[in-house]
């Protein structure tokens, strides 16, 4: 057992490190994004029974997170609710509704991004 003492070590320590990096990486940033997204709905005055599907996912091809939600008063509209902290925005998130396959205008949308998302 002895001989194997430096392995076990070695074996343990790049686990725990493996976990600290998921954690850093993935887990912390997925919290940040669910709980930006919660705040802007807020302020958007969107309760949480208006939501009839939610998914959270990373955005691999720009970084940060894309939320996806549907609500029960406007199902024909998919939201996309993507978080990066790069963005200037309010919360740093940038929203846009789809419509088969097609975004839609601020004006389109039942539940209009904040003011200050489509400024120049």
């Amino acid at each position: 057992m002895k001989k194997y003492k430096k392995w076990w070590i070695t074996l343990g320590g790049s686990l725990v490190l493996c976990l600290i990096t998921y954690v850093y990486w993935f887990a912390i940033p997925k919290y940040t994004a669910n709980k930006a997204t919660d705040k802007y709905l807020t302020e958007q005055e969107i309760k949480p029974s208006q939501i009839e599907i939610r998914e959270i996912k990373k955005d691999w091809k720009m970084g940060g997170y894309l939320t996806k939600i549907v609500f029960k008063d406007d199902p024909d509209l998919k939201y996309e609710y993507s978080y990066d902290k790069r963005f200037k925005f309010s919360y740093h998130i940038f929203v846009i509704a789809f419509k088969d396959g097609s975004s839609q205008e601020e004006n389109q949308m039942k539940h209009p991004p904040l003011p200050g998302q489509f400024d120049d």
